[in-house]
């Protein structure tokens, strides 16, 4: 196998994995992509092109990802969002019977909800990647994103909410 193949064979096969752990552990999104693109990056020319053997490449380039979050960490300084009391226990408000994303979803086009996500919050991003790039639940988006799952469905619903009246307005 010619090394453009043995690497295309590795990143599909590790891509999501690695994706995700560094998605929901850099505070902002086109961090996450940098630090994945490097790591994708640095596997290529220190593994690949130097035909080196890696025995578990998904375990090689977790490690990797690890490292360059830790780099990532050392130069920024990042804090926890907290959320007040009425944030918190907004969820109970919520009706579980409406699903405003597939509303949202079926009056909108591709571009337009990216272009409007990207004016959410980047916590918000995160929720609504995790939800629907990933497909987790709210309890595995509350674990990755140190939250509790009451936190994670109040965001995603304001910011549903948002994308629909933004997407209303166009």
């Amino acid at each position: 196998m010619n090394k453009t193949a043995l690497f295309e064979s590795i990143y599909k096969a590790t891509f999501k994995s690695i994706s995700k752990h560094v998605y929901f552990n850099a505070a902002q999104l086109a961090d996450a992509e940098d630090i994945v693109q490097t790591v994708y990056a640095q596997f290529y020319t220190s593994v690949i092109a130097k035909d080196k053997t890696v025995e578990n490449p998904q375990a090689y380039l977790m490690t990797m990802a690890k490292n360059e979050l830790t780099l990532y960490y050392q130069n920024k300084a990042n804090q926890a969002i907290q959320l007040n009391e009425d944030e918190q226990n907004a969820w109970d408000n919520i009706p579980d019977d409406t699903d405003l994303a597939l509303e949202v979803i079926e009056k909108s086009t591709v571009e337009q909800i990216v272009k409007q996500m990207k004016t959410l919050p980047e916590f918000d991003q995160k929720i609504l990647g995790g939800r629907f790039r990933y497909e987790l639940t709210f309890k595995e988006i509350a674990d990755q994103l140190n939250q509790s799952e009451n936190t994670i469905k109040t965001r995603y619903y304001r910011a549903i909410q948002s994308l629909k009246s933004k997407l209303d307005q166009k």
